[in-house]
């Protein structure tokens, strides 16, 4: 009975321990199963690459971007790109909200005619990038020169990556207009400021189309082709306020005779009806689809015209025109790039894809044009031609090289002008060439963070109604250089000045 009795409660504690053992591997098993799903999305997690990009966006946008990630996974970058446009009447305001407010996002685009990269170091929204270049950028870093890098330096540190689609040699210092209508209307290429207003103005009045409202195009910066025509020449103007002779001399841009000149020349074209009446407040989409359809008296800088524009006005050629010709003058080294958020909790990713785009022409192809016998095909170095058109006539896809470009590595129109593509893909012998004394030196805002950016702010509500023409040098300069005074234009000057001598002495 005994016997039978420790024989009952063997086999009792021999289940329990089973149930038990069963129990504790049932839980580990699911413990380590968890565990491994946990592993394993952890593995597929992939960090976003949020680009800021200006306008709106292409019609084949989706297209592009699929085949974008699927090239990056099959090249083992754990990224996934998602740019997001940004029209241009908001753009300000929209990207300034979202640094400020926190918005995580990985790259923005930089137009430095538009808001100089120096505004976003002074106010903390961009991150230097040195150590992410070298852990991540190598390549990229070797595609482009020393000198251009030096030019992204401030505060002894590289703050963003330049876009070196052209060498600034070859777009500064002329315009470009209809060298067609020129023809027609039996006009010779203008070699002063004076002809060239005469001959838009011929130009504006017997313009092809019944629609004759049709103006000059004005950017964010000072008229540089009326410059080589100044004996001061050569100079430069930084930011709209500084001005750097040869010689290293500093001074007020808004006070010098030169600023005068380029202000009357304004208002005159103004007064001729040259300049759009409403140009301080009509939107710069307006405006920029009116230079895409060819609808302009000339361009300041090189630029082409597209097939559309050639369709609309059968005959339309494109040239440039300096009003005094010489050996070119780099006033400047950069005028787009790309900055990293200090919003990124990965800014790696960000450096990781710029650094694929450059490193191979496939990658950058695919970026910059899409999908390869979709969207383009390939008409030879540095030459496409498109394939697949949006509703306007244009790429269904494409990202400007102005946003994301390389000089050697751009590709153009098959039937693109044979002179604008050697200067678009060319660095220039620099023997032809002068260098501004400010190349390779930056401006680092931080000591004076506040005065420049109220100094900014003013410039659009005190100087820009003077700059345009819309308002005259005598009736509103005075009142403007006070408040620009008031804002803190002195002390940026004064500070400016304090460190490019101080670069000057170290070099």
């Amino acid at each position: 009975m005994k016997a039978s009795k420790r024989l009952v409660m063997m086999v009792a504690l021999i289940l329990v321990v089973a149930m038990l053992s069963a129990c504790g591997s049932g839980n580990d098993k699911k413990s380590n199963d968890s565990k491994g799903e946990q592993g394993s999305e952890k593995a597929e997690a992939k960090l976003p690459v949020r680009y800021l990009l200006p306008g709106n966006a292409p019609e084949d946008l989706a297209t592009a971007v699929a085949a974008i990630n699927k090239k990056l996974e099959e090249d083992g970058l754990n990224l996934v790109y998602e740019p997001t446009y940004i029209p241009w009447d908001v753009w300000d305001q929209k990207t300034n909200l979202m640094m400020s407010t926190g918005e995580e996002f990985e790259i923005i685009a930089i137009m430095h005619d538009a808001k100089s990269p120096n505004v976003l170091v002074g106010n903390g929204g961009i991150v230097p990038i040195d150590e992410l270049l070298e852990k991540y950028g190598k390549e990229m870093k070797a595609t482009i020169p020393d000198w251009i890098w030096d030019s992204a330096v401030i505060n002894e540190k590289i703050h963003y990556v330049p876009n070196f689609w052209l060498d600034t040699a070859f777009n500064d210092g002329m315009v470009t207009m209809r060298s067609d209508l020129l023809e027609k209307n039996s006009l010779s290429a203008p070699k002063s400021p004076e002809e060239l207003l005469n001959v838009a103005e011929q130009i504006k009045n017997n313009w092809p189309e019944d629609d004759k409202n049709v103006y000059l195009k004005v950017l964010n910066e000072p008229p540089y082709f009326l410059h080589n025509t100044y004996e001061a020449f050569p100079f430069t103007v930084v930011d709209n306020m500084i001005f750097i002779d040869q010689e290293g001399n500093v001074k007020s841009w808004l006070e010098t005779e030169e600023f005068k000149m380029d202000v009357n020349y304004m208002r005159a074209a103004y007064e001729r009806k040259l300049i759009h009446p409403d140009i301080l407040t009509v939107p710069t989409e307006v405006l920029n689809q009116e230079e895409l359809a060819g609808r302009y008296l000339y361009r300041p800088s090189d630029v082409s015209i597209s097939d559309s524009v050639r369709e609309r006005f059968p005959g339309a050629e494109v040239d440039i025109y300096y009003l005094n010709e010489g050996a070119k003058f780099r006033s400047y080294a950069l005028r787009n790039s790309n900055g990293i958020s200090a919003t990124s909790p990965h800014p790696e990713a960000g450096i990781q894809f710029l650094n694929w785009v450059y490193s191979d022409q496939d990658n950058f192809d695919l970026t910059l044009y899409g999908v390869k016998g979709e969207h383009w095909e390939d008409a030879g170095k540095n030459l496409k031609n498109i394939l697949k058109f949006n509703s306007n006539g244009g790429a269904a896809y494409e990202l400007a090289n102005w946003l994301l470009g390389h000089v050697e590595m751009s590709r153009y129109p098959s039937n693109y002008d044979k002179a604008m593509l050697e200067r678009r893909t060319t660095i220039a012998d620099e023997a032809n060439v002068v260098n501004s004394i400010t190349i390779g030196f930056n401006f680092d805002p931080e000591p004076v963070a506040a005065e420049y950016a109220n100094a900014t702010a003013e410039m659009k509500t005190s100087i820009d109604p003077i700059r345009s023409g819309v308002v005259s040098y005598d009736q509103a300069f005075i009142k403007g250089l006070n408040n620009m005074k008031a804002a803190g234009l002195d002390r940026v000057v004064e500070e400016y000045n304090k460190q490019f001598t101080a670069w000057l002495q170290s070099k």
